[in-house]
């Protein structure tokens, strides 16, 4: 973990300087996700020679790197000053997380090399460059002009238990002199002696079970722990054979120049933009085969599953986040996308919706937060067979299937009605948090005596009571007036506060022992409600409303997704909650410095499309300037809070 903290912190040092010149050739197509630090953007944000004055980096990051605090982070080797790259890929069974960074002293990056690995680990020499296992996992190689970090696990370790695990005794007995080998190495173990005396005998499960069968159980749990205990060896040193092969594969792909780049990828050009600070590329569909790979062949190591991970991904969906970092806001700009022309207009069609004015009526003005989604149900019903079809006919175990799998999701999609769905939830959906209020909470807690005998004591705590509605649209009041009135049938049996009120419902809960007293439930004018607020209930039953603003209204009425966050009241409601001084001197720096979060997403150019909006106040240059402050400033509360405590203790 600490060599993927390190790569990561590097990179995103790798373009605070000016001059930018591409990497992207040296990332492959196969990759299922890219982030690229731009060296020239980077420039204009924060210069290298300014984080070299923050003390968090020269506290921690120096140290973490063995660096002396008096070296500059422009002497350590990298340079800085062009574009870096991360990506992810899936190669010969074995996940890798790589790390492209340009170096303009060799010498350099090599004594920053060995302050951290030391001199023990033997640098190896290959054709293009020279290469360094810091790790079973972990690798460095570089030339006079680059270095590549790979970050490397095999997905594909065998189970003892699915492939070798002997039952007949006479098989067991034989095996306890017969030579082991361990595949693949110089490891090999001969004519094991057994000492059985230092292994504890099991229980024996049959009174009558006589000496010689104790005898035989022992050698038989003996012989098997010792076989398992080899077989964890043998893959453990296969996966290390496996991911050195990895890693040296990727580095002498990415030094020879030989490989098929991303840069050709249409919809790597399509949604990335060269000119964002920050930009991710994610293949959404390889991440999830990949993983799906892991889960079923490296978790559970189903023998003879399939080889998940070779599912073809190029029309499936590729996602997009650019950042810039801007005077008072940091700008995130998500795009979603897929060259397959069938993919993509099912996703237009799941966009197809506008929320209900009826909803967006809820929204408070000075409410903490909402979120709001309007998607069309009937659609999103549709590409879920789409969906269902592309995985499960690929899944192992599934893929010889694939034909009745088709025919099995076929007959759900003639079952089941997508227009009785949509008319029961047509896909609009409101969430507001109105607001949160401090309230003492009963909790039980126990004490001890000096006999260690234990004591229920009744005590009370303060906590955050939430003030919030749920709402969604329907065109089925029927069906959800009687879901709304069921549990009063069951109310009494249950034990449960559940009574049916003038055109509504509450469920109320004991004084004291919950954050909040009622929850009220209703369903009117194609709506059904679920919130905390009477007020909210009243407001419904006389057909009135909040005054929202009429920007949050355009907000929510023109976009598909829509999120405002009031970080300066949720701050505020927070700070109710905490105790300790440094925590509060945290919340303090954060309420003056965080603005509001804002995210807007809809369909534009034909694909899907969001910005995400972190506002920053206080005196910082730009946004980028303001994490480093941020991460700063509270580290030197901690450091100092550190200090006062260790005082106190002398």
């Amino acid at each position: 973990m600490k060599k993927i903290i390190v790569a990561l912190i590097l990179c995103c040092m790798a373009g605070i300087i000016s001059h930018a010149q591409s990497f992207l050739s040296q990332v492959p197509s196969t990759a299922a996700l890219v982030i690229k630090y731009s060296g020239e953007n980077f420039s204009r944000s924060v210069p290298l020679k300014k984080l070299d004055r923050y003390g968090f980096i020269k506290d921690n990051f120096f140290k973490m790197m063995h660096i002396d605090t008096l070296t500059s982070l422009q002497n350590i080797g990298i340079n800085f000053g062009e574009d870096s790259y991360q990506y992810l890929t899936m190669e010969d069974t074995c996940m890798s997380f790589v790390s492209l960074l340009h170096l303009k002293s060799e010498a350099q990056f090599l004594k920053l090399i060995k302050a951290n690995y030391g001199s023990t680990n033997k640098i190896i020499k290959k054709k293009d460059f020279s290469f360094l296992p810091i790790s079973e996992t972990s690798y460095i190689g570089w030339n006079k002009r680059r270095a590549v970090i790979v970050n490397t696990s095999y997905q594909n370790r065998s189970s003892y238990y699915d492939n070798f695990y002997p039952t007949d005794t006479a098989v067991i007995i034989d095996t306890a002199v017969a030579a082991v080998s361990v595949i693949d190495s110089t490891v090999f173990i001969n004519e094991v002696p057994l000492e059985t005396d230092s292994i504890e005998v099991l229980p024996s499960m049959d009174d009558t079970e006589t000496d010689s069968d104790t005898e035989e159980n022992r050698i038989r749990d003996s012989i098997n722990n010792l076989k398992m205990e080899l077989w964890q060896q043998q893959q453990d040193m296969i996966a290390k054979k496996q991911q050195q092969a990895a890693a040296e594969k990727i580095m002498g792909n990415s030094f020879a120049g030989k490989m098929y780049s991303i840069e050709n990828d249409l919809s790597y050009k399509k949604i990335i933009d060269p000119a964002a600070h920050i930009s991710v590329w994610l293949n959404t569909e390889s991440i999830l085969t990949q993983y799906s790979n892991f889960f079923y062949k490296g978790a559970f190591n189903m023998p003879g599953a399939a080889p998940y991970y070779k599912t073809d991904t190029t029309d499936g969906f590729k996602s997009s986040v650019n950042m810039y970092f801007e005077k008072d806001k940091l700008r995130m700009e998500q795009k979603t996308f897929s060259a397959n022309p069938k993919m993509d207009k099912l996703a237009v069609n799941v966009m197809n919706s506008r929320q209900n004015m009826a909803l967006v009526n809820y929204v408070n003005p000075d409410n903490i937060g909402y979120f709001s989604m309007s998607v069309n149900t009937e659609a999103l019903a549709n590409y879920y067979y789409t969906f269902l079809k592309k995985y499960m006919s690929n899944t192992p175990y599934m893929s010889e299937y694939a034909d009745l799998v088709n025919v099995y999701i076929d007959l759900l999609e003639i079952i089941i009605d997508e227009k009785e769905i949509a008319q029961l939830i047509p896909g609009n959906y409101l969430f507001v948090m109105h607001d949160m209020k401090p309230q003492m909470v009963d909790y039980t807690d126990y004490e001890y005596d000096s006999e260690y005998n234990r004591k229920e004591v009744k005590k009370s705590r303060k906590e955050l009571s939430p003030n919030f509605t749920f709402a969604l649209e329907t065109n089925k009041e029927g069906f959800m007036q009687k879901v709304a009135h069921l549990p009063l049938k069951y109310a009494e049996k249950g034990n449960y506060n559940y009574k049916e009120k003038d055109g509504y419902y509450e469920l109320a809960f004991e004084q004291g022992k919950y954050p909040i007293s009622s929850l009220y439930f209703m369903v009117k004018d194609g709506k059904a409600i679920v919130t905390t607020s009477m007020e909210v209930i009243n407001m419904t039953i006389s057909n009135t409303s909040f005054a929202t603003d009429a920007e949050t209204k355009n907000s929510i009425l023109s976009n598909n997704y829509s999120l405002n966050i009031n970080t300066k009241r949720l701050i505020e409601k927070l700070d109710t909650q905490i105790s300790s001084e440094v925590n509060k001197k945290i919340s303090d720096y954060l309420l003056t410095n965080m603005g509001n979060v804002k995210m807007e997403s809809r369909i534009k150019d034909g694909m899907i499309q969001g910005t995400t909006i972190l506002n920053i106040t206080g005196n910082h240059s730009n946004s980028l300037e303001f994490f480093f402050n941020m991460m700063d400033a509270i580290n030197n509360i901690m450091e100092k809070d550190r200090q006062e405590q260790a005082k106190k203790v002398y």
